[in-house]
């Protein structure tokens, strides 16, 4: 097994709820902004392919030729175009994770300092779209106002993106009776697209 494949297969690890509370430490602990976003991307991106993963219903071996280099799920804005067509989310969603991924690339390709507090990177995150946390969450987390810093911000809207894509993978796609249903075939239903 190469190392490029390797690391294909660690990015794709499911996280107990200990690596996700150290995740969350480690973002909140992140002093630098540049690093900030990137952590709150990829866990938005990292929430996105699990979604995807479900919805197809796959193992590793086929999650592998999916991601590759070369592959149809090789970059994130491929990966938000996927999760649109196969109905996980709706077109405000879409938005806010191509957004999303607009500000993670300033971020990472930018050759110049940039903070949440540059001019572009602050009226990019100005232009989220309001998405409610769907449920389960916790008590009161439907009700958080909206933070005032650009960084909160975009942390905030992150959060949204990355706890409905969590929960609609959770619940995923479900088995159908097959009574009704000719013979040699299956059916799973699948929830409802988010917004």
């Amino acid at each position: 097994m190469s190392i490029l494949k390797d690391l294909r297969i660690l990015t794709r690890q499911q996280g107990t709820a200990e690596d996700i509370a150290e995740f969350s430490k480690q973002l909140s602990n992140e002093s630098n902004d540049r690093g900030s976003a990137l952590l709150a991307a990829t866990n938005a991106d990292v929430a996105l392919s699990q979604a995807i993963y479900q919805r197809l219903r796959i193992g590793d071996g086929e999650k592998d030729k999916l991601d590759r280099p070369g592959g149809p799920l090789e970059t994130f804005s491929q990966r938000i175009t996927m999760g649109r067509v196969l109905q996980i989310y709706g077109p405000d969603s879409e938005y806010n994770l191509d957004l999303l991924r607009h500000v993670r690339n300033a971020f990472a390709h930018a050759h110049i300092p940039i903070t949440f507090e540059t001019k572009e990177i602050a009226a990019a995150i100005g232009l989220f779209k309001p998405l409610r946390m769907g449920p389960p969450h916790a008590v009161g987390a439907e009700k958080k106002a909206m933070p005032s810093s650009s960084r909160a911000q975009f942390h905030h809207h992150c959060e949204i993106i990355t706890h409905n894509l969590s929960v609609w993978a959770f619940y995923g796609v479900l088995p159908v009776s097959e009574e009704n249903l000719p013979s040699g075939y299956f059916a799973f239903g699948q929830p409802n697209p988010m917004p």
